[in-house]
């Protein structure tokens, strides 16, 4: 049996308990604009590898087919970078995307601070209200060798979608993407990847609307330019969690 602080709210769900832990926001941004296949972003330096990178696109400008914004990404740790990337479909995105990295563990608040602060049974920091918060509202688990179009989607009838937000108001794990394998298509060679699409409400130019959502995959998007080579790869099999999150700060 648990002893602490126990924080349900009216839906019957744990908001804080002795196993809580904040993710620690240690930078948020802007990438720059797709110019063409990949955005490489630059992360704060000496994060480690122990990082969860949250990203969503920052504009509707440029939407493709169904008025979506599909992409992929992956976080390069040689590089202290992470990349997103384009995916061969029609898609014609030409914004940027937010971003937000995050690491587990907080260190207590400065003094002059005023709040409340709960820990753990061996004394370290679980939540603080002094820092910004990633609110998880879904998460979903699979692996990325299952051959699914889409693996699951996030839309205004999930449990996790707020009352009154947008599709714009979500953040997903960029983790979750990377490529999973080398496939010959069309007489070209390209990487399946991991995959999330943004689809948004629809305008007055869209020819087939749709409710807005964002849909998930494991292994669907082919991924630009093409690549070298003439077997087939499998580059990854491992199972990730994909989740879903709204950003609580300023």
């Amino acid at each position: 049996m648990a002893y602490g602080l126990l924080v349900v709210n009216d839906s019957g769900f744990t908001q804080i308990d002795h196993t809580y832990g904040n993710l620690q926001i240690i930078a948020t941004g802007t990438t720059a604009n797709f110019s063409g296949s990949s955005i490489a972003t630059a992360l704060p330096s000496g994060v480690g590898t122990d990082i969860l990178v949250f990203v969503k696109p920052n504009s509707t400008s440029g939407l493709g087919y169904n008025n979506e914004i599909p992409f992929w990404g992956y976080i390069d740790y040689a590089a202290n970078t992470f990349v997103i990337g384009r995916l061969l479909i029609l898609s014609f995105y030409q914004g940027n995307f937010k971003y937000i990295v995050c690491k587990a563990g907080q260190a207590p608040a400065s003094s002059g601070h005023y709040g409340l602060e709960t820990y753990t049974s061996s004394g370290s920091l679980a939540f603080s209200s002094v820092y910004d918060d990633m609110e998880c509202v879904e998460a979903h688990t699979y692996t990325l060798s299952y051959p699914a179009s889409t693996n699951f989607v996030f839309n205004e009838s999930s449990g996790g979608w707020a009352n009154g937000t947008n599709v714009d108001d979500y953040y997903v794990l960029l983790n979750a993407m990377g490529k999973v394998a080398k496939i010959a298509f069309t007489n070209n060679y390209y990487h399946r990847a991991s995959f999330v699409s943004y689809r948004y409400s629809a305008n007055a130019n869209n020819q087939n609307p749709a409710a807005q959502n964002i849909r998930c995959g494991a292994n669907f998007g082919l991924t630009v330019p093409a690549i070298s080579g003439s077997t087939t790869t499998v580059e990854s099999t491992d199972t990730r969690t994909q989740i879903i999150a709204r950003y609580h700060g300023s």
